[in-house]
């Protein structure tokens, strides 16, 4: 394919509609045309460190030679099929590795496309499940005030900000929020404060206010990435998995943009749940699961939740699908990224490198404007006094060649967990000095 740049950026601003973004950007976007390891390269051949893994999802990093050669093999083979009518070799096989990663019993995927697809397929399960074991007064879904659960209609239904309501309704009933974990200024995990968050008290208090005997399931995610990379204390999911066995409520743990070694363990939940008995019920899986090359999410659930259907009159199964639900492809790049995770032990560098990068971001704390820094393993956050302040340091990082994100007043760095020692200390460098050069953006 050739083309020119003035041509691609005249299409692009003719044509495409950017998501998540003002129509008219602050300044020029930028056009990349690869990327390599934990780098982007521009049109004009300029590199960046990507200190944010594309979306959270680029884990492996770019052009990754084995990740590659499973996506262009299995293509070359069978792209995909429905798995409403036939199995295929990647999905069952990714499946499979799937369930050995999670607790006992969590076993049974069901191959979605995206984080927010999973949600949707969440959600039905949750009420379907309650309904076909004579509960059918069970609908609410109950989430964190500041979680983030996707972009479709009931994905933005469980979410209580204004961001992603306003303008979207009429919105779906059956939703209701849970305070969040979190407390203005939080540090835990620097070393430089205590934290004091609402807990169990406050949330059976609302769930008792709901009434225990509708709720049909808790939705949470184990570190709140869009919510400021927020980090529920610990002992919080113990707690919330205590509730819902106390009234009956299923468990969802949506680990999304937290699953695959991003929090320095398999899965964001195993920092304060285990496996016998006390894991999730439900849990959803997107992003890091490809590491980009492909869209992708599982829903897993326990294997009593999947015999319950069974018993719909309708069907005997789970009237629920999507046509490219595990494709076949982004299957195949699945199962090569959990080689390179597992091979590379890059659940182990996760937490190691993000200890070591939480302590050297952690000495920006007290700098003007700075309010914490936190993180779990390459899952970090520096939370500043306003959206603009975080907004100017990502612009000066990316005029010194890092790319970070900025959600409202928080600046996240979740890189590709290929990172290394050295790049960790690039890109550390160069956000501390995008923090002290932005120090006079009003705040």
């Amino acid at each position: 394919m050739t083309w020119s740049v003035a041509a691609v950026r005249a299409a692009d601003e003719k044509h495409v509609w950017h998501p998540w973004s003002p129509i008219t950007p602050e300044r020029e976007r930028l056009l990349l045309t690869r990327g390599e390891g934990c780098r982007v390269f521009d049109a004009e051949g300029r590199a960046y460190l990507d200190l944010r893994a594309g979306t959270l999802n680029a884990s492996v990093g770019y052009a990754h030679p084995r990740v590659v050669r499973a996506l262009t093999g299995q293509a070359g083979r069978l792209m995909t099929w429905d798995l409403a009518e036939a199995a295929t070799a990647p999905a069952a096989l990714l499946a499979e590795r799937l369930a050995g990663l999670l607790p006992a019993g969590l076993g049974r995927t069901l191959w979605v496309n995206s984080g927010s697809e999973a949600t949707e397929a969440a959600v039905k399960i949750a009420r379907m499940w309650h309904r076909l074991n004579g509960r059918p007064q069970r609908t609410v879904i109950c989430s964190f005030a500041d979680g983030y659960h996707g972009a479709t209609t009931a994905a933005v239904a469980a979410t209580a900000s204004p961001f992603r309501r306003d303008g979207a309704g009429p919105l779906p009933d059956g939703y209701a929020h849970l305070t969040t974990p979190r407390c203005a200024g939080c540090t835990e995990g620097t070393g430089h404060g205590v934290c004091r968050v609402p807990g169990r008290a406050v949330w059976e208090e609302q769930l008792l206010a709901l009434g225990p005997e509708s709720v049909a399931a808790v939705l949470v995610e184990p570190v709140l990435g869009v919510g400021g990379v927020t980090i529920p204390p610990t002992g919080a999911l113990r707690d919330l998995r205590e509730l819902c066995d106390r009234y009956g409520i299923l468990l969802i743990v949506d680990e999304v943009a937290t699953g695959f070694g991003r929090t320095g363990r398999w899965f964001g939940f195993q920092h304060d749940l285990d496996g016998d008995g006390g894991g999730p019920d439900v849990v959803l899986c997107a992003k890091g699961l490809t590491g980009g090359y492909a869209p992708l999410a599982g829903v897993t659930v326990r294997e009593g939740i999947y015999e319950a259907f069974a018993g719909d009159g309708l069907l005997g199964g789970l009237r629920h699908g999507h046509t490219t639900g595990g494709h076949a492809t982004a299957c195949a790049a699945g199962l090569a990224v959990l080689d390179v995770i597992e091979e590379n032990r890059l659940v182990a560098t996760a937490a190691g490198l993000g200890a070591r990068l939480l302590e050297v971001l952690g000495t920006l704390v007290g700098r003007p404007g700075v309010r914490a820094v936190r993180g779990r393993g390459l899952m970090l956050g520096i939370e500043f006094a306003s959206p603009e302040r975080a907004g100017a340091v990502c612009r000066a990082a990316q005029s010194d060649g890092v790319l970070v994100r900025a959600f409202g007043p928080v600046v996240t760095i979740a890189p590709p967990l290929v990172l290394t020692e050295q790049e960790a200390g690039q890109g550390a460098a160069v956000v501390c000095r995008a923090v002290t050069t932005t120090a006079g953006v009003e705040v």
